[in-house]
């Protein structure tokens, strides 16, 4: 009896190959573990690998280290030199701590490695090879073996597990050395003349194994990893190769089953491949239009401070949210970085010198605002109230026309200035609280002169205008409160003309009394002298004008002469001269009382 044809199918080596090279780009695509490391650290990480025994099982570690460390330095060296330029204004001088020589001493040890053990490896090849040459010619010979059949078919079984366990072969020689296994196998079973019992033993056994490989390979569909799965698949798929042939009714119906479920995981990872290209493409739509938003923003950089400072917060936004994004494709992603790094450089550099100007400015106003500080500390203490008054009010107008000191000065320049204002504002009020209480206190005194003034006996006149007078002077020392000042000064006038008209004192006597009152409570008053000063001003402008007037009249009497109603016109200027010459007399007597209280003050 004849034992089952292997499938050339299932031999075949170069299905297997293209698999396990898009095994080895799916790891290249994928980095997982080291994305939180520092291009320092990724050296340390690198070195754990650099020993025979775990560089080759690493490969994939060891590339995704390498790629995220150019990477990452990348990153490093444009984020230094980006912050350079911002802090400098131009890049003339920067520098950059590379690790980069550090990592290629380690990377340079692992590639010494990789040498050796591919060299290695060239010679466990061979070795195979010569192996598998010599178990095909074993199975050739047993052919030609005298031996009973038990003990060949035995022999047989051996030399075929010593076929699976004899190891790859270079992948030049790999098609090749399996045709010859087939072909020597075909021969045997077509030689041999085993029972049927024990060849459907051996069929049932490989039916049972490739039944069990079917499930596995179905089952990888569950597994949410589609790169450990396809990685497993194409385990499955060596054990499939190495079981023997199952009887001609199984054998086409179990290879479809397997192909079906190796179908759906090649197509789950091609789609995970199309998905991250996919991404990618998105990503880089992405920073496309956050490099196009830069772009707009920096085409108009005339912008006041407050505008500066609403722009500038909508550029670290954007930046935000580029780190968010991830990577673009492998052609794209680095143009499209250098892309967006110029702009976000071209931003910060225009933002430094705007803010650079903008801060020479403010300490020009800084040294002003600390200026008129020092003035107003200077006079926080000052006593002459009206006049300090008047400078406090001048300093204020001054500050307010001074421009901004930046946040970080302003309000405590202000407290300092405002301090030194308010000491002296307190102050003052205090000084005025003080002085409105015993201004009010005295409208009871000026009550009881005015009480004085309707008492005084009118019975001798020379010793009442000198009772008159001893109150008058008392009057005219006394202050009150400007709001009861005019009423009261009302109703002392009245009360000493009701008296002076009991006492028959003439008119003009009493509003001399009444002018030398007036003139004497002036000078008791705040800055009296200035205030009588600016009185013998307004009198000696009224006489130089009555003056004046006179003169005229005079002058222009003899032109009435010749007017039919001269005698008239005569007699009207004339009343009017001697008018003026009495009111000429009126203020020079005016001027002569002023004279005597002045004298008398000294």
């Amino acid at each position: 009896m004849v034992l089952e044809e292997v499938n050339n199918e299932e031999l075949n080596p170069e299905t297997v190959n293209q698999e396990s090279l898009s095994v080895q780009e799916e790891k290249t695509a994928e980095c997982v573990e080291y994305n939180n490391c520092s291009p320092a650290e990724l050296i340390v990480e690198m070195e754990k690998f650099c020993s025979m025994d775990l560089v080759e099982a690493h490969r994939k570690d060891i590339e995704d280290i390498r790629s995220l460390f150019y990477k990452k330095q990348k990153v490093e060296f444009d984020e230094a030199r980006r912050n350079y330029v911002a802090e400098n204004g131009s890049a003339e001088g920067f520098t950059f701590d590379s690790k980069e020589k550090e990592f290629k001493d380690v990377y340079g040890r692992i590639k010494e490695l990789r040498a050796r053990i591919a060299e290695q490896r060239q010679k466990e090849l061979a070795a195979n090879l010569q192996v598998k040459l010599q178990i095909i010619d074993k199975i050739e010979k047993l052919t030609e073996s005298p031996e009973s059949m038990n003990k060949t078919f035995a022999e047989f079984k051996n030399l075929q597990e010593e076929w699976k366990n004899s190891g790859n072969v270079a992948v030049s020689e790999e098609k090749t050395i399996w045709e010859k296994y087939h072909l020597q196998v075909a021969k045997f079973y077509d030689y041999v003349k085993i029972d049927r019992e024990l060849r459907d033993l051996d069929q049932k056994k490989n039916y049972e194994a490739k039944i069990a490989l079917c499930e596995k390979a179905e089952n990888l569909s569950e597994v949410k990893q589609i790169v450990k799965a396809f990685a497993d698949l194409q385990i499955l798929h060596e054990e499939w190769r190495k079981i023997g042939p199952v009887k001609e009714e199984f054998k086409e119906q179990l290879w479809e089953r397997f192909k079906t479920a190796t179908t759906v995981i090649n197509k789950a990872h091609q789609d995970y491949f199309t998905n991250i290209k996919l991404q990618e493409e998105e990503n880089l739509k992405k920073k496309t239009a956050l490099c196009e938003k830069m772009d707009s923003i920096i085409a108009n950089l005339e912008m006041t401070q407050k505008q500066w400072n609403t722009v500038t917060n909508q550029v670290l936004e954007i930046q935000k949210e580029w780190k968010t994004i991830g990577y673009a494709p492998q052609k794209q992603n680095t143009l499209i970085y250098e892309r967006f790094s110029k702009v976000c450089d071209v931003f910060f550099s225009a933002r430094k010198t705007f803010f650079g100007e903008v801060h020479e400015v403010e300490n020009g106003n800084k040294k002003q605002k600390v200026a008129l500080c020092e003035k107003a500390e200077a006079m926080q203490n000052r006593t002459d109230w009206k006049e300090a008054t008047l400078d406090f009010i001048q300093l204020q107008k001054e500050w307010k026309k001074i421009g901004s000191t930046g946040f970080k000065d302003s309000q405590k320049l202000w407290n300092r200035f405002t301090s030194a204002c308010n000491a002296f504002f307190d102050a003052k009020k205090e000084f005025e609280a003080a002085q409105d209480k015993a201004l009010n206190d005295n409208i009871e005194i000026k009550e009881s002169l005015i009480q004085k003034v309707s008492e005084i006996s009118s019975e001798v006149k020379e010793d009442a205008l000198k009772a008159l007078a001893a109150i008058q002077e008392e009057w005219a020392k006394v202050q009150v409160p400007a709001s009861a000042k005019a009423d009261l000064q009302k109703r002392f006038s009245e009360s000493v003309n009701g008296l002076l008209q009991k006492l028959d004192v003439e008119k003009t006597d009493a509003e001399d009394l009444a002018f030398r009152i007036k003139i004497s409570a002036l000078l008791l008053e705040k800055g009296g002298e200035d205030k009588v000063m600016q009185e013998v001003k307004k009198i000696k402008n009224k006489l130089a004008a009555v003056q004046s007037e006179i003169k005229s009249l005079e002058n222009n009497v003899g032109f009435f002469s010749k007017s039919s109603d001269a005698s008239k016109l005569i007699a009207s200027v004339e009343k009017n001269i001697e008018k003026g010459k009495s009111e000429i007399n009126l203020l020079e007597k005016r001027l002569k009382v002023i004279n005597s209280i002045l004298r008398e003050r000294k």
